[in-house]
């Protein structure tokens, strides 16, 4: 990965971490980071993290009827799921940089 790569990956994460929108920016870093949320969200996010192939319209109307807008489940799910994945980029790089 060159230095432009690692410059844009950061940007997208700031970006969605810090952009206005329907959430506060700290749901979004608890989301994409780990920990900090009620339990409603948490449960969620662990699912997006872990199992996001068995998320369900159940679990969308879950969050929707507890008072969650279909806005905040994107922006939270977004940002679970690019924190996953740079956590995975970085652990991916870290080990090809051990085998060289």
């Amino acid at each position: 990965m060159t230095a432009r790569n690692s410059d844009d990956i950061a940007a997208l994460i700031e970006t969605v971490l810090s952009a206005p929108g329907s959430t506060d920016p700290s749901v979004r870093e608890s989301a994409c980071r780990g920990g900090g949320l009620p339990p409603i969200l948490e449960n969620y996010v662990a699912k997006v993290r872990g199992e996001s192939h068995r998320i369900t319209d159940g679990d969308v109307s879950r969050l929707l009827d507890n008072g969650y807008a279909e806005d905040d489940v994107f922006e939270i799910t977004v940002a679970a799921a690019l924190g996953i994945a740079a956590r995975g980029l970085e652990s991916a790089l870290r080990k090809l940089k051990e085998a060289r």
